[in-house]
């Protein structure tokens, strides 16, 4: 018997649960604290100049990204690479909302689970809810040049000036 795929139910059984939203919110801001920390870890490790939350920075990451996926440092950072991506995503958020005047981070219910909670990055009048924005980032570039990172940024950055 052929079941039906719902994919919202299975993004929310990956969700943390929480008993209210000042308890998601400190859990999110954790969480991001937690995984920038690592990723400026795993940066210096590979001596990689600091990540500095600049806009340049994210040419810099997307370096360190193609860097240990070509040597399998993943291996040597002790992390997965989709570990690895949603510290990608963090770090990305972070200097968009350092940089980016009308962005900040937003902590909402799920729709279909109300003891859930998503982490999203607010850019004016939308809101991207998300986990991971790279997943498989090395099937989504043409090549380890073209600074997608950057490219991301100066799009949301151009948006938010109209």
């Amino acid at each position: 018997m052929h079941e039906s795929f719902h994919i919202e139910e299975e993004y929310g059984r990956n969700l943390p649960e929480f008993e209210s939203e000042f308890e998601a919110i400190a859990f999110y801001f954790d969480f991001r604290i937690e995984k920038l920390s690592i990723l400026n870890e795993a940066a210096e490790y590979m001596r990689l100049r600091e990540l500095d939350y600049s806009p340049e920075s994210l040419i810099d990451l997307e370096k360190l990204y193609f860097m240990c996926f070509r040597t399998n440092g993943w291996k040597d950072l002790q992390l997965t690479i989709h570990e690895f991506e949603t510290m990608m995503s963090i770090y990305f958020g972070e200097v968009v909302t350092r940089n980016i005047p009308g962005t900040d981070w937003a902590v909402q219910p799920y729709p279909f689970n109300e003891s859930k909670y998503v982490l999203g990055l607010n850019r004016g009048k939308h809101t991207d809810f998300f986990t991971n924005y790279f997943e498989d980032h090395y099937l989504s570039v043409k090549s380890e040049d073209e600074h997608y990172l950057l490219g991301r940024f100066k799009r949301i950055e151009k948006r938010m000036k109209r």
